[in-house]
């Protein structure tokens, strides 16, 4: 049985004092006494003899430079080939990261790189790992959480027993982002197929979800007999389908694979609604997931948040449960004894209360 010890993040460091800032010259200083400036995108780094330094600017801005997690800082910017052999070469000189605050460099630590182009004229970006990782004020310090903002409302969970595609419409248009409307056929489909590809020219990201639901679905024939086949999982390998023709306006949904097909336990309406939360949650802009721990643990966090009344997705797997909050979603995979818990968040400040709960965390972005 795991133990719930109490910790933030994955190999936390949870104690330490803050180090005191210093000038952007004395930390350039540190790559020796003869130092070049360059410019990653918002990142400043300095090369020396000694060393190189990284300073990178406080805050969260997903998509640029700046601190993901307590062990890796994200590196963004133009090509800079000259850049490259400080990263990626064979000999490197140690890696020392600061972040910009308002009085002065805090230090963060030495750092190797992790991944970034083979080739210097396609270096443009680096992901480096700490070699310690900061403690929860350091890290607080280097990336501040923000207030969370705006959220969706959850009051369409009310609609999931009685009008599932109402439910859909609701969560989908208020947790996904608009986007540039996009045609998407519609005709000669069930209703609840249909509902998803129109809600999917208003919120494209419906179909970059890491299971598409399938622009066109395709008709395919097989033991189960005629079928029409909406989704794919594993590029193809497997897929979900309905009879065709689908005999009802609320089909019953087929899950088949190389060896068998199982019945899916929701019809296509709820299905649909089910296969979405789970990509909410795998593709959120800020995520966390627990390590394994027994069950009984998760009864505060139950308590917090409304279950989705609908019965286990993907029942032979994960069987997941979903259950939300504003802004927050939580798939919960497990049994009586044991259970692991991913959450997706539409704003990191979001997950940070979460930490209030002392579970471990094999990710956490808050």
């Amino acid at each position: 049985m795991v133990s719930n010890r109490s910790a933030t993040e994955p190999g936390h460091r949870v104690t330490g004092a803050r180090p005191p800032l210093i000038s952007e010259a004395a930390a350039l200083s540190v790559a020796g006494d003869v130092v070049r400036r360059h410019a990653l995108g918002s990142t400043l780094v300095g090369t020396g003899a000694d060393a190189t330094v990284v300073v990178v600017a406080a805050g969260d801005r997903p998509g640029d430079s700046g601190v993901r997690d307590s062990t890796t800082v994200v590196l963004r910017g133009d090509p800079s080939p000259d850049l490259h052999p400080r990263f990626m070469g064979r000999v490197r000189p140690p890696i020392h990261v600061f972040v910009r605050l308002e009085h002065g460099c805090l230090p963060l630590g030495t750092a190797r790189c992790r991944r970034g182009a083979s080739e210097p004229a396609r270096f443009t970006s680096a992901e480096l790992q700490l070699e310690q990782p900061l403690s929860r004020a350091l890290l607080d310090a280097a990336r501040p959480v923000p207030p969370p903002g705006p959220v969706p409302s959850v009051e369409w969970v009310d609609h999931v027993a009685t009008d599932p595609i109402r439910a859909l419409e609701s969560f989908v248009l208020g947790w996904f982002p608009a986007g540039e409307l996009t045609p998407v056929g519609t005709n000669d489909r069930p209703d609840a197929l249909a509902a998803f590809h129109r809600l999917a020219r208003l919120r494209p990201a419906l179909h970059r979800f890491p299971d598409p639901v399938l622009t066109e679905p395709t008709r395919a024939s097989g033991p189960p007999g005629d079928r029409l086949v909406f989704a794919v999982r594993d590029g193809g390998g497997t897929e979900w389908s309905i009879p065709w023709p689908p005999g009802g306006a609320d089909p019953r949904v087929w899950f088949t694979d190389e060896s068998e097909t199982i019945l899916e336990e929701e019809p296509l309406s709820r299905f649909l609604l089910q296969f979405t939360l789970d990509a909410a949650v795998q593709t959120a802009p800020y995520q966390a997931t627990t390590y394994v721990m027994p069950t009984a643990h998760l009864d505060a966090l139950r308590s917090t948040l409304r279950p989705v009344p609908l019965s286990p997705f993907r029942p032979t797997c994960t069987a997941a449960r979903f259950f939300l909050a504003p802004g927050l979603l939580a798939q919960v995979s497990g049994d009586d004894d044991e259970s692991i818990v991913g959450f997706g968040a539409l704003h990191r400040g979001t997950l940070t209360p979460l930490l209030a709960h002392g579970f471990r965390w094999s990710r956490f972005d808050g």
